[in-house]
């Protein structure tokens, strides 16, 4: 008995450590999602629709991009390097446009437009936020002389703190994601106004984790981006090699995974860091080492 109780355990063991290599909670979510849930009919994306018509293109001399946003007044995209401190803004096909060294920041890992030249940048290690101003001439930035929030939430691990940002504009709020241990996703209101003038009154911080409940099914929080129109959010997962959309009331609709075979990738996307949406509802993404990819709706 105790034998073929052993062995079971083995199995056992073996099944769950293939299911966990192989990311077999990504595919079920992925087919619960896209083609079983009673939610899909909420979906606007319909990410299983989505398919790759830029599949990892190389971002030459970049070193460790994470974070991406799309600037809407000038039809480009930024993104920031967390090894030597930069913010790059891209064309949308991916040349390499401008680059602008930022000093006293180490490891930023996100970054979100908010309105005009106004940017908000995230660096990890702090939990901090920073106002900057960007524009064509902008060549370096002094980060410790714009306005700035830090939280002193769970410090404890600096490498798994907030990795993600995104401005909402229809709520006219900030969101930000934290990695793991635990994922959480936050609300923070005041620290800037919807034209991205700094505030720095009346700061309000929620934690809306409870009410996005699927959040659990996703291995970490990489990066988050919101649709404008519908208001709803779209979350990466690098560990899990997942993008899913989640409604105001946060149901999950929505996902596309980021594996070779799916969606016309060539290969899987090795280490994705930042997502955005441009008006056109393209999908772009950006992975170590320095790849970009534009999914297009079909």
């Amino acid at each position: 008995m105790k034998k073929t109780t052993y062995l079971f355990a083995l199995v056992l063991i073996g099944i769950l450590l293939t299911g966990y290599l192989l990311r077999a909670e990504s595919t079920g979510w992925y087919l619960w999602h896209n083609y079983i849930s009673p939610n899909t009919k909420s979906s606007e994306l319909h990410l299983a629709n989505y398919t790759a018509s830029i599949d990892a293109k190389p971002l030459p001399g970049l070193d460790d991009a994470s974070g991406l946003t799309y600037h809407s007044p000038s039809n480009t995209l930024f993104t920031v390097l967390n090894q030597e401190p930069k913010i790059v803004q891209l064309s949308t096909d991916g040349e390499i446009l401008n680059t602008i060294e930022v000093v006293g920041v180490k490891d930023m890992e996100g970054i979100t437009h908010v309105h005009g030249n106004q940017f908000i940048i995230v660096e990890e290690s702090k939990n901090r936020l920073i106002l900057v101003e960007i524009d064509e001439n902008k060549k370096k930035i002094d980060a410790s002389q714009q306005p700035q929030l830090t939280l002193s939430i769970d410090l404890t691990d600096r490498n798994k703190n907030f990795e993600g940002i995104t401005w909402d504009e229809s709520n006219n709020r900030i969101l930000v994601v934290k990695e793991k241990n635990p994922k959480q996703l936050l609300e923070i209101k005041g620290f800037v106004n919807g034209n991205g003038s700094p505030n720095n009154r009346n700061i309000s911080i929620q934690d809306l984790t409870p009410i996005y409940p699927f959040l659990n099914s996703m291995r970490d929080l990489a990066s988050i981006t919101v649709d404008d129109e519908t208001g709803h959010l779209v979350l990466l997962s690098e560990e899990s090699k997942l993008v899913k959309e989640y409604t105001r009331e946060g149901k999950a609709v929505s996902a596309m995974l980021l594996w070779k075979g799916f969606h016309g990738l060539s290969k899987a996307v090795p280490q994705a860091e930042g997502i955005t949406i441009g008006p056109d509802k393209k999908i772009y993404i950006i992975s170590e080492p320095n790849l970009l990819y534009v999914f297009k709706p079909n």
